[in-house]
């Protein structure tokens, strides 16, 4: 006699179907660059002044901060600063909705549809607060957001690198890496903002 597939195996059957009809049938082509490695989709710039962001979804601070940084982080970015976001887990949903976040990312064609994205997620994360991967994939399509999968696994282990090399231990972190000047760490909803705002007055005056 034939057996059911358990629910939860339907589940993510139907949601797989999901998402490649929404990243279209390219996507599960390798993500490489001209040099044969696959680029980091949750950094964007490329200056010598590196801001990492160190958020959960569920983290209250973090999402109180997100705003701020939407503004302040594309000023940076246009400033000639590299930017990039790091998901540190302390909720137990978290690794699913950071999966879904690498998954649009690997969309995005500009800063602001990245930061787009993150948007929709902390929205989701903080009004709806779903759980389950059917009900997060809905979500994402009906606020327009496109995916493309691959293998998430060795962009977590950066993000656990990054984790550890700088010891960060809570949310919201942001650390600054400028050539010549100690490494900065600001932590926490107020000190972000001040330590970001410095940081883009002394890239403005040549510091």
């Amino acid at each position: 006699m034939r057996q059911t597939k358990p629910l939860q195996s339907v589940i993510r059957t139907v949601a797989l179907v999901l998402l490649l009809s929404i990243g279209g049938g390219d996507c599960l082509r390798p993500r490489l660059t001209a040099a044969g490695e696959a680029p980091e989709v949750f950094s964007y710039g490329s200056g010598a002044t590196e801001v990492f962001i160190f958020t959960d979804y569920f983290c209250p601070p973090c999402q109180a901060v997100e705003p701020y940084l939407e503004k302040a982080l594309t000023d940076l970015v246009q400033a000639g600063a590299k930017v990039t976001f790091v998901d540190k887990p302390l909720d137990s949903r978290t690794p699913l909705y950071s999966r879904y976040f690498l998954y649009a990312a690997n969309t995005a064609e500009s800063f602001a549809e990245l930061l787009r994205i993150r948007r929709t997620i902390f929205d989701i994360a903080r009004t709806r607060a779903v759980d389950s991967e059917s009900e997060l994939l809905r979500l994402l399509k009906e606020s327009g957001i496109r995916l493309k999968l691959f293998d998430v696994q060795p962009d977590f282990a950066k993000w656990q690198d990054l984790i550890e090399r700088f010891g960060v231990r809570s949310t919201p972190t942001c650390i600054v890496a400028r050539p010549g000047h100690d490494l900065q760490n600001f932590t926490g909803g107020r000190a972000i903002p001040q330590g970001i705002d410095r940081l883009l007055a002394e890239i403005d005056a040549g510091a």
